[in-house]
C-alpha cells in the first residue's frame, strides 16, 4: 500500500468506466493535484498506470467490503470518487467511512433506493465531520440537476414550477449500467421509485406530477413521438432533492415542484421507435421481477467490465430540450448538449469535473455538508465551469 497522501482517489478505476475516468483525470487535472487509483486487482492497476504513463506509487489495493481496506484508502485522500457499481453491493463501506472521518465522497449511482437507506443511516456521522457526500453525479443526474436550477432561476420565486425534459441520445451501454439495472430488481429497490419524495427530508417541499408525467404517444409539443425516459424515475427525485435543500437558501425554486422526463424519438410519420420502446419498457417493468429474463439480459447484454467501443462513444450524443411553466402559465425553455455517448462519456466528464470543482474548492458556494447534490453542492460556479469545458446551455423564452 503506497504511503502518499493524495487529493483524489479513484476507486474501481480498472472498470470500464473507471478507465475512462482514470484518463479524464490524466489529461485534465492540474498538475498540482495529486490523484492516485484504487481497484481489488493491483497487477490490473499496475498496468493502467503504465498505460497512463504515471507511477505505480499512485496505484492503491481495495476491496470496497473489506473495511481495513477501506479505512486504507480513506484515510489517504480528500476526495473518494467511485464508479465500482453496483453501489448497493460496492458502496456502503466506502460512504460509511468517508462520512464518519469527513473525507468528501462522489459517484455515479442512479440507486436512489440505496442512497435513501444511506442518507438514513449516516447522514447525522456527515453532517458531523464536515463530509460532502455527493452521489448521482454522472449522467445520472446531473443534466436534470443543472437544467431544473437554472429554469428554475429564470422567475421571481413561483409558488408553483413544473418542468418537463426531452432527451435524445445516441449511444451505448456498458456492463457495470446493466448490472446495476438489474440489481435494482433483484434487491427490490425497484419497488421503492413510485415514491417521489424518496431522498426529501424537508417536508416543507411539495412536490407534484407534470402533465406528461407517464406520457406515451405523439408529443405535440416537440412534434414527435415520445415515451418516458428510462431515468426520469432516478432524476427527478435529485430535482426534489435539490429544491428541497435550496428552500433554506434566498433563490428557492418553488414551493411545488414537479418534473417529469421523456424520450424525444422520431417524427410522426415513423412510428417504429416509439413502438419497439413502448414494447421495451413494458418488458422492462413486467418480466425485471423474474430472474429468468434478467439471466437473459445478463447473456445478451456486455458484461461489467465491458462497453461501447470507443469509436461508439466518441460519436454519440446527448441533446435535451426543457420546458418549464409557472403558475401563471409563463414559459421558459432550455437547450442542452454535450458530444459522446451520455452512459460512458458525458458521465465521466460530469464525475471528473464535480471532483476536480471540489477539490480546488474554487467556490465560495460550498457551504453545506452531509448527503448533497451536485448543484446544491457545488452551485453556479460549477455550472460555469462544465459550460466552459464543452457543456452546450441555452435559455430563452
Amino acid at each position: 500500500m503506497s504511503s502518499e497522501t493524495f487529493d483524489i482517489i479513484l476507486v474501481g478505476a480498472t472498470g470500464f468506466t473507471g478507465r475512462r475516468a482514470a484518463k479524464y483525470f490524466n489529461t485534465h487535472s492540474p498538475k498540482t493535484l495529486k490523484w492516485g487509483i484504487a481497484a481489488r486487482n493491483i497487477n490490473k492497476l499496475n498496468r493502467l498506470a503504465d498505460d497512463l504513463g504515471i507511477e505505480r506509487s499512485r496505484c492503491l489495493k481495495i476491496d470496497t467490503t473489506n473495511p481495513d481496506d477501506v479505512k486504507q484508502v480513506v484515510s489517504k485522500t480528500r476526495i473518494i470518487v467511485t464508479t465500482a457499481g453496483p453501489f448497493s453491493l460496492y458502496g456502503e463501506e466506502l460512504i460509511r467511512q468517508c462520512a464518519e472521518t469527513g473525507t468528501h465522497y462522489l459517484d455515479i449511482t442512479g440507486e436512489v433506493g440505496f442512497i435513501a437507506e444511506m442518507i438514513q443511516k449516516y447522514e447525522s456521522s456527515a453532517l458531523k465531520s464536515q463530509a460532502i457526500l455527493i452521489p448521482f453525479s454522472g449522467f445520472d443526474s446531473v443534466p436534470a440537476d443543472i437544467t431544473t436550477y437554472l429554469l428554475s432561476q429564470a422567475y421571481d420565486k413561483p409558488s408553483r414550477l413544473s418542468v418537463i425534459s426531452y432527451y435524445k441520445i445516441s449511444g451505448g451501454f456498458n456492463g457495470g449500467t446493466i448490472a446495476t439495472m438489474l440489481n435494482k430488481f433483484e434487491t427490490g429497490e425497484y419497488k421503492k421509485m413510485s415514491n417521489p419524495r424518496l431522498l426529501i427530508q424537508d417536508a416543507d417541499q411539495k412536490v407534484h406530477k407534470t402533465n406528461k408525467a407517464q406520457f406515451f404517444g405523439y408529443d405535440k409539443m416537440i412534434q414527435k413521438w415520445s415515451v418516458p425516459f428510462i431515468m426520469g424515475a432516478i432524476n427527478s427525485k435529485v430535482v426534489y432533492k435539490t429544491a428541497s435543500l435550496f428552500k433554506e437558501k434566498e433563490n428557492k425554486y418553488a414551493d411545488s415542484i414537479g418534473y417529469s422526463e421523456h424520450s424525444a424519438l422520431s417524427q410522426w410519420y415513423n412510428p417504429l421507435p416509439f413502438l419497439f420502446f413502448t414494447l421495451f419498457l413494458t418488458a422492462l417493468t413486467i418480466l425485471g421481477p423474474f430472474s429468468w429474463f434478467r439471466n437473459l439480459i445478463k447473456k445478451v447484454m456486455p458484461a461489467p467490465g465491458e462497453g461501447p467501443s470507443e469509436e461508439s462513444i466518441e460519436n454519440g450524443y446527448f441533446k435535451l430540450k426543457a420546458f418549464a411553466k409557472d403558475e401563471h402559465g409563463s414559459v421558459k425553455k432550455l437547450t442542452m448538449s454535450y458530444p459522446g455517448d451520455p452512459g460512458n462519456k458525458s458521465t465521466v466528464f460530469f464525475l471528473c469535473e464535480s471532483a476536480l470543482q471540489l477539490a480546488e474548492n474554487t467556490s465560495s458556494y460550498i457551504d453545506k455538508y452531509g448527503f448533497l447534490t451536485t448543484v446544491s453542492a457545488l452551485g453556479p460556479d460549477f455550472i460555469d465551469r462544465l459550460r466552459s469545458r464543452g457543456l452546450n446551455i441555452t435559455i430563452g423564452k
